[in-house]
């Protein structure tokens, strides 16, 4: 509770390119090239074995129902879906997942007309932002191992997740808004978006041993300023405000173990809150805040953002959606991407059968790796 949040000031690009290689490294296990060449049977729900075939073919790019089933059954694990898909969902994350391979392949023709490139320093920044996500680069080097990934495949995802996320930004550069705009959705969104609730402006930290904590509550009631004691205690203090950014925190949230703070005097440091053992908080109350509609000039600033956020996604949906449109598909096996109407589930569902899926969903652990030629020798005629 209270805990303040520190502001990142990365570039958007290198967010985005960060945000993708890492999404890909824990929710979908991220396996490299060189570790996923689907098995060529698989077995099914009664036990009959099917042959592995060809069911699509993107951008003249055979996919193979082992390489469909394992991305969707990817896909449906990545969004947290695993208890509650049933057969008939099956094909609309199959035609989910085509709809994915086909727009990534046009999106990598964008990104060769436009002659996007990755500067190699900033790989190299995503790469280190990535390593300190990890306690040590040997963990760093292990989870890699344990994904069927080496660095130089990493750096290559990356190199391509920055290329899309600046073709995104070129086609995002109109974006723009005015002060007239600004104020009419603060006009029309002010009675309940931009309501203030009444609350206190605090100096809050949080140290890693209660006794730093109680040593800065001592600093401060002995005369020393807020910033004073926060530079003396730098090494202890996991997190803080400053004198020129305190905390806006609102009364009903002052409940439990701070409660007390509603009562405490104003310019007063409190006692030290213990949260866990490596988590103990003071605060300074500095002035109590009423409730009220927050101005414009207050919160312009975000509704801009605001504003600007959905406008770039609006053309980045259109601009997917182009690129979906103009990608060359054919369906080799139609049925397996016929989704089902609600009618035609009651008619035909079987008592008992509700998540039995008629056609397999290869599992991650029924992937095999190929050796390093074969890699090659597929490589060497597909792009993803």
């Amino acid at each position: 509770m209270m805990r303040s949040l520190r502001k990142s000031a990365k570039p958007i690009m290198m967010f985005i390119a960060i945000i993708f290689v890492v999404s890909c490294f824990f929710m979908y296990g991220m396996r490299g090239r060189r570790g996923v060449q689907a098995v060529a049977s698989s077995e099914n729900s009664s036990g009959e074995f099917v042959q592995d075939y060809d069911v699509a073919v993107v951008d003249g790019e055979r996919i193979k129902l082992s390489r469909l089933e394992l991305e969707v059954a990817q896909f449906i694990r990545s969004m947290g879906l695993d208890a509650n898909v049933t057969s008939t969902d099956l094909p609309v994350f199959r035609n989910t997942v085509i709809d994915r391979l086909a727009t990534l392949k046009e999106l990598d023709k964008e990104i060769i007309s436009r002659k996007v490139a990755a500067a190699k320093d900033e790989i190299d920044d995503a790469i280190k932002e990535i390593e300190s996500q990890f306690p040590t680069k040997e963990i760093y080097l292990q989870q890699l191992q344990a994904n069927g990934l080496t660095e130089a495949e990493l750096r290559n995802s990356i190199e391509e997740s920055i290329k899309r996320s600046k073709v995104f930004e070129e086609i995002t550069e109109v974006v723009a808004t005015d002060e007239t705009e600004l104020r009419n959705f603060y006009e029309m969104m002010k009675s309940y978006a931009f309501q203030k609730p009444e609350g206190f402006l605090m100096d809050v930290a949080h140290f890693i041993t209660e006794e730093a904590a109680e040593g800065a509550r001592r600093a401060l009631e002995s005369g020393k300023e807020w910033d004073e004691m926060i530079e003396a205690a730098s090494s202890d203090v996991s997190d803080h405000s400053r004198s020129d950014n305190r905390m806006f925190i609102p009364s009903v949230q002052l409940s439990d173990e701070v409660e007390f703070i509603k009562e405490l005097a104003m310019g007063v440091p409190s006692r030290v809150v213990t949260f866990t053992s490596d988590d103990h908080m003071i605060v300074v109350k500095r002035s109590k805040e009423e409730a009220a509609t927050s101005p414009f000039d207050e919160v312009s600033a975000d509704i801009e953002q605001m504003i600007m956020s959905q406008k770039r996604a609006s053309l980045q949906s259109q601009f997917m959606q182009e690129l979906r449109a103009r990608a060359s598909v054919e369906l080799l096996d139609e049925e397996l991407f016929k989704i089902i109407s609600a009618d035609e589930t009651e008619e035909t569902t079987v008592p008992g059968e509700e998540n039995a899926s008629s056609v397999p969903v290869v599992s991650e652990e029924a992937v095999v790796s190929e050796d390093r030629s074969a890699e090659n020798e597929e490589d060497s005629g597909n792009t993803e």
